[in-house]
């Protein structure tokens, strides 16, 4: 009997967690990405260049993501991505708050990024552990 009696504790429990990947917000028509500052970032083995961004809050950027290694990174940094207005066109790039480059590819991201400070590292197995992590400060 004691065994049932936390069932209705646990099953609200996993109610309040979400599975819900975190969805990024697309940028209002009224912005204007056509004089932005630019930020590039290159990954590598087990590597960010810069490992930390910094980016001015409200002021629309092109990311210039560059994948200089022959293996498969990520950028993630789901909280940054989601906080940030991504133009209509480039927010199929960004899937469950990162960005996925095969090696030697490369992808540019317009958004308006929002004041904070953010976590970026690479979610394949054992990439952040080797040092492929970071910040991105907004300002």
């Amino acid at each position: 009997m004691k065994r049932y009696a936390l069932l209705p504790l646990a099953l609200l429990m996993a109610g309040c967690v979400s599975t819900r990947p975190i969805e990024p917000q697309i940028a209002a028509v009224s912005t204007d990405f056509s004089a932005v500052q630019r930020a590039e970032v290159s990954l590598s083995s087990f590597d960010f260049e810069p490992r930390n961004l910094q980016l001015a809050a409200g002021v629309p950027v092109e990311l210039v993501f560059t994948n200089v290694s022959d293996s498969g990174h990520n950028f993630a940094a789901a909280e940054f991505f989601a906080a940030a207005q991504i133009r209509a066109e480039d927010a199929d790039l960004v899937r469950n708050g990162l960005i996925e480059l095969r090696g030697g590819r490369g992808v540019s991201i317009f958004l308006v990024p929002v004041a904070g400070t953010y976590d970026v590292d690479c979610t394949h197995l054992g990439h952040s552990a080797l040092g492929m992590k970071g910040t991105i400060v907004v300002n």
